[in-house]
């Protein structure tokens, strides 16, 4: 398969006295070295042309001598994945989407929802958790992804990369009920740690606790959770999270 997805889109505004037509949004993606390797890309491409102030105008690109579009923005996102599970066909499942969190084009960090607080973070396993499977060995449950994120920006004559960032998110299993993950990266644009996050979560049977912390950046926080996983008995829970300002 050359191609999981191909999108185009692109409206007409009826209603409009001009710059009726809003930009064209192309995007896709595949997968390569047997679906290890995610390769998303989109581009945004504006059929008006620009004035010397690099203002959008009422003109047509290819009327102003330009080509038929202007590619005002470009990205493109690489995540490969690796785990414990590897090679045994009985775990081909790959979970590192759920785990991750957020949506599914997210490269990483777990997007937590406070409404709901009774899922793991983590992801839950296929196998009844609570029965016992003998004595804990070293066979520690892992996954590691690495990802890598390139985005261009054109609107306004800029002509440069706007983003570089290369990153790395990993989740493990200490022991049959601690698991503990880690998301950070760095900007080669900004010279700077992207957004970086701990989780930490202890499987206590019936209940659940779990802790989240964002140490640094304009978004920093910390959260703290323990309660009952029943869905009946949901609200016998104590939650916490620290103010932004």
């Amino acid at each position: 398969m050359l191609l999981n997805n191909l999108n185009f889109s692109t409206s007409y505004d009826i209603a409009s006295d001009s710059l009726r037509w809003s930009p064209l949004r192309v995007s896709g993606g595949t997968q390569l070295f047997k679906n290890k390797m995610n390769v998303n890309f989109g581009m945004t491409l504006n059929p008006y042309a620009l004035n010397n102030a690099g203002k959008v105008i009422n003109t047509f690109n290819i009327d102003n001598g330009g080509s038929l579009f202007r590619m005002t923005s470009a990205n493109m996102t690489l995540n490969y994945s690796l785990s414990s599970t590897d090679g045994d066909d009985k775990k081909k499942v790959n979970k590192q989407g759920q785990r991750n969190g957020g949506r599914d084009d997210d490269l990483f960090g777990s997007n937590t929802d406070f409404s709901d607080r009774r899922e793991s973070q983590f992801g839950t396993d296929d196998e009844e958790e609570d029965s016992f499977k003998g004595f804990y060995n070293a066979d520690i449950p892992w996954d590691l992804t690495f990802g890598y994120q390139l985005t261009y920006t054109n609107a306004s004559r800029e002509n440069k990369i706007t983003g570089n960032s290369l990153m790395v998110s990993m989740n493990t299993g200490l022991t049959p009920k601690w698991k503990v993950g880690v998301s950070t990266g760095y900007d080669f644009v900004q010279k700077g740690v992207t957004f970086t996050q701990f989780r930490f979560e202890r499987d206590l049977m019936s209940w659940r606790m779990d802790f989240n912390w964002t140490p640094f950046g304009t978004n920093a926080y910390w959260s703290f959770f323990i309660g009952i996983k029943s869905g009946v008995l949901s609200d016998i829970k104590w939650e916490k999270r620290n103010n932004r300002f």
